[in-house]
């Protein structure tokens, strides 16, 4: 009965006091570390000690279970893994958007938009100064300007580049030192797991040993993605990213080694393996390194290379102010060095412009051939055609058809056919006598051409209404200053002597006797029912009254009551039909009823030549976002241009076609004869199989502009190569202003030759400022205009949502760090209390002790004394 003696009961009540003495111990312990950060509060698990089994006089047949007091089984770490977890996962968000809105602020700065100094405030400076010379393209000064606007823009797009370079080793220089604090906090966590181990075998929680592995570990979120399992023994594995970097106390470090390419920039390796990084500062860090810094870098070799080209392209086909064909580039031409580069852009070597014109079509595309000829003309007109010195009518009467008109028409000896187009039908004018440029078809109100769907144009012709003569008979002197073809001022003095008698006659026959370049024609106007008599320039002064200026008239334009009178003449186009007809294996049965395909990349191209001439085939392939843009030069060359969607590289598409239309645009001449073309062959111009002497001989005509290939992660550093051309440089006044006119002596849509119109000729310098609002950036959804401040908008925006994510992210992570820190961290209200609680308990265990020393003091000392 030993157990349940006094002694036995001193054991419990000095078990109570080790037990509280050692809570107390551990309240201590939290109440010291309450602002040591990464602390995790900790509780003492008190348990029973192990029962004794007794009988007892009250109870002698069934044992009672006596208890022997208490012990701490443990010194418990009050921490929530799952919260945890979720803090790192939002802190990696955190510290990612934290670190993008510093870095995004400053590349705002350094763009300095909006502001003066911005590179857009300088692109405008310099079409403004564009703009200046085009009204007075005589102005020295203001082509000078134009060079230094034109070198100011130069030097602060490649200050940008060089600052959003030196920015990207900066940040490589950072992501470095990071890899270095990541390795440290790698063999830290390495230690203590070793001496985790030890402690677990020992069976003794090392509780401040897994604070600082989880303060490690919350600092390493800061910096990566990480994830880990806990093994029974206490140690971790930790992966970073996709790799493993730590098994126990067996470490991985994470290595930064250099690019083989590039600038050298660091890529991050454990062992062998590339590290893939999805989230923290070092994530954000290499986004802006290799993705965001390198996309405005893009963005700005983007306009580079554009504004280079497209200004070349129209400046090499201008005069300058003296008449002299320059043939120079504006800025200087992007080259490459590589023995396999990209090609941004392929020019045809056929400048297809000022061939004869032979047809001309009306409607088209029409369900039935009597859709077309049972169409009714809805009022009287009638139709002049004009070749220079005679004159031709055809009446048109209200209620008769276009059928009736077609089996009567034979203007100027052209005719109307009506024939099959494209499953359909249409209507044509064709003139195989006449060179229709040298022709003037019209109408006196339009209507009839339009109900035959051909494309007219407002002319203006001085006329004369008989029924408003009011002029004396006598002769009449005229002098008239004249423009011709060539750009030249003529200048010449004819009469018209009424003095025998005024008539409409008279005055139309010393016109067309006396003039060099007028010719007069006398018709019944249908709607009034009155003579006319309407005055049309010469093919000399392309029919164009605009170019002509009566510098004396002896009163008789002014007595005659000659007023300018709008009539519809029709427009010519270029259509392919007429580029293309002649040509070897051209069937028109076939490719001009039909129409032709090709084909870039997988997108079908249909191309009608019955309608569709350079532009509108460049403004199909452009509608179509196949890959490349088309454009014309101003003497009309075919242009196909890389876009960013395919790394600016037609190399990258499949081109193929009718070999004779490749040909025909001047990309290709596989006999090496200009004059044949191979229509019944079909040809892959472009294959990104190719290598690139195949592709330079398929091209073997093209005039092509290639640049240096280069990882997705880098720039392709074309703004390091902008700079005006050096002649420009020397002398501004070699700045072409005149396109000047192209002649096709031979009839072979191939411009032989050309000429300058003059110095108040400016098309070159319109063409370039019309450049300006062209959609040729960013895939052919933006101008030039409208480019630069679309950056800035675009980086506007990606730094107001990081600063957006940032706050979210932000909000979460002090919501998950307060609960967090509700479960593990220490109250101090909460500890006094549990000190309060644990020192009752031990001072009522002494207690217990002093009751139980009292009764055996009273045992030995007085138990048993009898008789005293």
């Amino acid at each position: 009965m030993a157990d349940i003696s006094l002694f036995g009961n001193l054991n419990t009540a000095l078990l109570g006091i080790y037990t509280h003495k050692l809570a107390m111990n551990v309240v201590a312990h939290n109440i010291a570390n309450a602002n040591t950060p990464g602390f995790s509060r900790q509780r003492p698990v008190i348990e029973t000690m192990p029962p004794i089994p007794m009988t007892t006089l009250t109870q002698p047949s069934y044992p009672l279970q006596i208890g022997t007091g208490s012990r701490v089984k443990t010194i418990q770490r009050i921490r929530d893994l799952f919260l945890d977890i979720q803090y790192r996962q939002v802190n990696n968000r955190y510290n990612f958007w934290d670190t993008l809105v510093s870095n995004l602020h400053f590349i705002e700065q350094i763009l300095g938009e909006p502001g003066e100094t911005g590179i857009r405030s300088l692109a405008d400076a310099f079409w403004n100064a564009l703009h200046e010379i085009v009204s007075d393209p005589s102005n020295v000064a203001a082509k000078r300007e134009l060079v230094s606007r034109a070198e100011q823009l130069i030097r602060n797009a490649r200050d940008l580049y060089t600052r959003f370079e030196q920015l990207r080793e900066d940040i490589d220089n950072e992501i470095v030192q990071r890899v270095n604090k990541i390795n440290s906090m790698i063999k830290r966590i390495a230690d203590i797991n070793r001496k985790v181990r030890v402690s677990m075998a020992l069976k003794s929680p090392p509780n401040d040993l897994l604070d600082e592995r989880d303060r490690i570990l919350d600092d390493l979120s800061d910096l990566v993605d990480i994830s880990y399992t806990e093994s029974p023994d206490g140690q971790i594995t930790l992966r970073i990213g996709d790799q493993i970097v730590l098994v126990g106390s067996v470490y991985n470090e994470v290595r930064a080694v250099e690019r083989p390419y590039g600038k050298g920039y660091h890529e991050l390796f454990v062992g062998n393996a590339k590290v893939g990084i999805s989230d923290g500062k070092l994530k954000a860090l290499l986004d802006l390194r290799d993705n965001i810094i390198v996309k405005y870098m893009r963005r700005l070799d983007e306009f580079v290379l554009y504004l280079t080209d497209k200004f070349n392209l129209i400046h090499r086909d201008g005069f300058d102010a003296s008449g002299t064909l320059t043939g120079i580039d504006f800025f200087e031409a992007i080259t490459s060095t590589s023995e396999d580069p990209s090609v941004f852009r392929i020019v045809g070597s056929r400048s297809l412009e000022m061939g004869p014109i032979h047809y001309v079509t009306g409607m088209y595309d029409m369900p039935s051939q009597n859709s077309i000829t049972n169409t009714v003309f809805m009022s009287n007109d009638l139709i002049l055609g004009f070749d220079g010195n005679n004159f031709q009518e055809q009446s048109v009467t209200s209620g008769t058809n276009v059928g009736n008109l077609v089996s009567t028409w034979s203007l100027l000896g052209s005719s109307l056919v009506v024939e099959n187009h494209s499953g359909g039908w249409r209507l044509y004018m064709e003139d195989t006598i006449h060179n229709m440029r040298d022709v003037l078809i019209f109408s006196t109100n339009g209507s009839s051409l339009k109900t035959m769907g051909f494309e007219t144009k407002d002319m203006k012709f001085l006329t004369i209404d008989e029924n408003n003569l009011n002029l004396d008979p006598r002769v009449y002197t005229i002098t008239l200053k004249a423009i011709d073809r060539d750009g030249n001022d003529v200048t010449e003095t004819f009469q018209i002597d009424l003095s025998g008698g005024v008539s409409l006659n008279t005055i139309m026959n010393d016109i067309n006797n006396n003039s060099s370049y007028l010719r007069a024609y006398i018709f019944t106007d249908p709607s009034s029912g009155s003579r006319k008599l309407v005055i049309v320039p010469k093919e000399d002064v392309n029919f164009d009254s605009s170019r002509i200026t009566f510098l004396e008239d002896d009163s008789f334009f002014t007595l005659a009551s000659a007023e300018y009178q709008v009539y519809h003449a029709i427009e010519l186009k270029d259509t392919l039909e007429n580029i293309f007809d002649g040509q070897t294996g051209f069937d028109r049965t076939d490719e001009v009823i039909n129409g032709f395909d090709f084909y870039i990349g997988h997108t079908r191209i249909h191309v009608d030549p019955a309608v569709d001439t350079l532009e509108s085939l460049a403004e199909k392939i452009n509608e179509r976002g196949v890959g490349v843009l088309a454009d014309v030069t101003p003497h009309h060359k075919f242009v196909l241009r890389g876009i960013r969607g395919y790394e600016f590289d037609i190399r990258k598409l499949r081109i193929e076609g009718p070999q004779g239309f490749f040909e025909a645009l001047g990309f290709t001449d596989p006999d090496n004869d200009p004059t044949t073309f191979d229509w019944n062959t079909n040809m892959v111009l472009m294959d990104p199989s190719y290598d690139f002497s195949t592709v330079k001989t398929n091209l073997n005509v093209s005039d092509i502009l290639t640049f240096d290939r280069v990882e997705s992660t880098e720039p392709y550093g074309i703004v390091e190569q902008f700079d005006i051309t050096s002649v420009l440089k020397l002398n501004p006044e070699s700045l072409a202003v005149d396109s000047g006119i192209s002649q096709d002596k031979d009839g072979d849509w191939n411009v032989d030759a050309t000429r300058p119109v003059g110095p108040a000729n400016t098309d070159i310098l319109s063409k370039l400022l019309d450049a300006r609002y062209e959609k040729t950036l960013s895939d052919g959804k933006e101008s030039f205009f409208e480019y630069l401040g679309g950056i800035v908008a675009e980086l506007g925006v990606e730094a107001e949502t990081a600063v957006k994510m940032k706050n979210n992210s932000e909000v979460l992570r002090r919501e998950i760090d307060g609960e967090r820190e509700r479960v593990k961290g220490v109250s101090l209200d909460e500890e006094m209390t549990n000190m309060i609680k644990y020192q009752h308990a031990f001072s009522a265990s002494a207690r217990v002790i002093t009751a139980v020393d009292e009764m055996i003091g009273r045992v030995i000392d007085r138990l048993g004394v009898v008789g005293r």
